[in-house]
């Protein structure tokens, strides 16, 4: 994905609050349908929502960790790339299966498939900021690979709460099995 259409999607994310809450506004005034009658979960698809802008936010803050001119030695971003490219890997994988989820109305199975992955990804994360590895973080290159290294957890963290939050959907809407 282009770097402007990540921002451009994000934005959109974060844009999209009043418009989430004015749909599920008058979709609660739908007439009675199926087994919810008038009491079709919208709340959680708002919850859904929140948490979508606040992985927003952190994408956002991730752009402008990687766009910093005051960047790591060329040597310490090479030694975090590969494990850092795995960790998104994961969590772009992570968010199409939950997207997939609610596209399809299929209940997601966070425990059993996304929630491990993610545990690996946190541990492989804490390995690369181990003080073995850099020794103490006093220093600029430290401090800026911390930083890129704790928003990347911060997205693990809210992955789970969303994955969390799409089951329990999944649950109260009578999500079909896979």
């Amino acid at each position: 994905m282009k770097d402007d259409s990540i921002s451009s999607s994000c934005k959109s994310v974060l844009n999209s609050k009043s418009k989430d809450e004015t749909l599920a506004n008058f979709a609660k005034w739908e007439p009675w349908h199926g087994k919810f009658g008038l009491k079709y979960p919208w709340t959680k698809y708002l919850q859904v929502g929140e948490l979508l802008r606040e992985l927003a936010t952190i994408v956002i803050s991730l752009k402008g960790c990687l766009q910093s001119p005051r960047q790591p030695s060329w040597s310490l971003r090479q030694s975090i790339e590969e494990p850092s490219e795995a960790v998104g890997l994961t969590l772009a994988w992570s968010l199409r299966e939950l997207g997939e989820s609610l596209v399809k109305m299929r209940r997601c199975n966070r425990e059993a498939v996304i929630i491990p992955k993610l545990k690996s990804m946190r541990l492989e994360l804490s390995s690369i900021v181990s003080p073995s590895k850099f020794g103490p973080i006093e220093n600029v290159d430290g401090l800026a690979i911390a930083s890129f290294v704790f928003l990347l957890t911060e997205m693990i963290e809210k992955l789970e709460e969303l994955a969390k939050e799409i089951e329990e959907l999944g649950e109260l809407a009578g999500f079909h099995a896979k």
